[in-house]
């Protein structure tokens, strides 16, 4: 079924309910033809790490908010919750609501563990937000995933506002990049949903350094071509070519 606005598929987008990075990269980067309609993950838990494993819990009250839209495809926006879950209950849990569900169904940890693959990357270097427990929970992630963890740069962040990761600068997110980009990986990730990512894989992706991909890149990339095989082609969501212009023109960043 095609609707006005997205004849190319209709993402319903999961996000994290305080987060407010995911919602701006997401329109930034989603290509022409496509559009969302986005839901919040909710947890009354006070403590960090068991909100992020009750996001993936039962998704059916969740799924409520998008009633009987005719979704093409389900993205999950929280990498935290992939890191919690671990590799091989993720799997299946994904299989279980894509099978319930009828359509494809992508969280940000696969999606990056897709890229990564597809890139043909292996040695890493991560640019985290997190606090401690959170970043080395990444890190066996990405390990029991097969790829090698070079070197792990915190991102300053601030303890003032309503959640440190979702009030990290761009320029923070940026700065930490450029500073793995001589560690001789074959990619910087930058973890986390909430961390800004577009200015630094702009503007630090390019030239003789390696790729910079982020979590949410690698989700709508993943989610994007797993309903229009057409943009499966990495390099030109690497690059910025495919979403650059509409970034800059929403205001994520300034030309220097």
């Amino acid at each position: 079924m095609s609707i006005a606005y997205a004849p190319q598929g209709l993402m319903g987008l999961l996000t994290p309910q305080a987060n407010t990075t995911v919602e701006p990269e997401a329109w930034a980067l989603l290509p022409a033809g496509f559009s969302l309609i986005n839901g919040r993950l909710v947890s009354a838990a006070p403590d960090l790490m068991q909100r992020l494993r009750d996001y993936f819990g039962d998704l059916s009250p969740a799924l409520t908010q998008f009633a009987n839209a005719p979704l093409t495809v389900l993205a999950l926006a929280c990498t935290g919750s992939s890191y919690l879950l671990g590799r091989q209950a993720e799997v299946q849990w994904v299989d279980h609501w894509a099978q319930r569900l009828g359509i494809p169904v992508v969280t940000a940890g696969t999606a990056v563990v897709q890229a990564l693959q597809h890139m043909g990357a292996q040695r890493l270097a991560l640019a985290s937000p997190y606090p401690s427990e959170l970043t080395q929970a990444s890190v066996a992630y990405w390990q029991s995933h097969g790829f090698e963890v070079l070197q792990v740069q915190n991102v300053a962040t601030t303890s003032e506002g309503f959640h440190a990761i979702y009030t990290t600068g761009a320029d923070a997110a940026a700065q930490a990049v450029q500073g793995l980009r001589s560690t001789g990986a074959d990619a910087v990730l930058m973890l986390g949903t909430g961390m800004p990512s577009l200015q630094a894989i702009r503007t630090q992706g390019q030239g003789d350094g390696p790729p910079v991909l982020s979590s949410m890149l690698a989700l709508m990339w993943q989610a994007t071509s797993a309903v229009q095989p057409q943009y499966r082609d990495i390099a030109p969501w690497l690059s910025g070519a495919l979403w650059a212009p509409r970034a800059q023109a929403m205001g994520l960043w300034q030309s220097p």
